[in-house]
Formats: C-alpha cells, sequence, structure tokens
C-alpha cells in the first residue's frame, strides 16, 4: 500500500469517530458518546495499525502500556467533570489537562527504573 494513503487512512479513521461521536452528543443524546467513546473501537483501529507497521512484540508493549495510562484517562475525566462545577470550560480543561500530564510524566519516570 501506499505510504500516503496508508496513513491518510488512518488519519480518516480516527477523524470520523471523533465526528461520529459530536455527531452522537449533537443529535442523538449525549449519554450514548460516552458509551460509543468507551467502546474499545478507537484502540482496536489503532492496535490493527500499529501491529501492521511495527508487528507483534510492539503491538503487545503498546497495549501494556494503554493499560497503565488508562488510569490516568479515568483520573482526568473524573478531575475534568469535578472542575467543570467550580470554574469554566476553558479553565477546567487546562487543569485538568496539566495535572494529568504531570501524573503521566511521574508514572514514566517510574516506569522507566
Amino acid at each position: 500500500m501506499n505510504i500516503v494513503l496508508y496513513y491518510l487512512s488512518q488519519f480518516v479513521i480516527g477523524g470520523l469517530m471523533v465526528v461520529g461521536i459530536t455527531f452522537l452528543a449533537k443529535y442523538v443524546n449525549p449519554k450514548y458518546t460516552g458509551i460509543i467513546y468507551a467502546l474499545p473501537a478507537i484502540l482496536i483501529v489503532a492496535i490493527i495499525f500499529v501491529y501492521l507497521d511495527c508487528g507483534l512484540n510492539i503491538s503487545k508493549s503498546t497495549l501494556k502500556s494503554i493499560l497503565i495510562y488508562e488510569f490516568t484517562l479515568v483520573y482526568f475525566i473524573f478531575a475534568f467533570y469535578l472542575l467543570l462545577y467550580k470554574i469554566n470550560f476553558w479553565w477546567a480543561l487546562a487543569l485538568a489537562f496539566l495535572s494529568w500530564s504531570v501524573i503521566a510524566f511521574i508514572i514514566q519516570l517510574f516506569l522507566k527504573s
């Protein structure tokens, strides 16, 4: 497969997933966006492309890393949700992301040793 077409297909598939989730939130029901986002659809597509591009060992390492960092994702969602009750959307997003970054960095330091 042509390398440009390969990466373009990854971009289009990812973009369609984001647009689909946004469409559900706006026109169907926001509760379904959580269900769809929680599906491992993005993970499945991503890990297929990692496998095709890098092989089985890198795929296994990627899945191990995803398992560890999913806990930080849950933290981010929880922090963002709670901060929305205290401050405006953009500040809540920024603070949740900043705190997530610090936690992810700390985890990365421990995983290197």
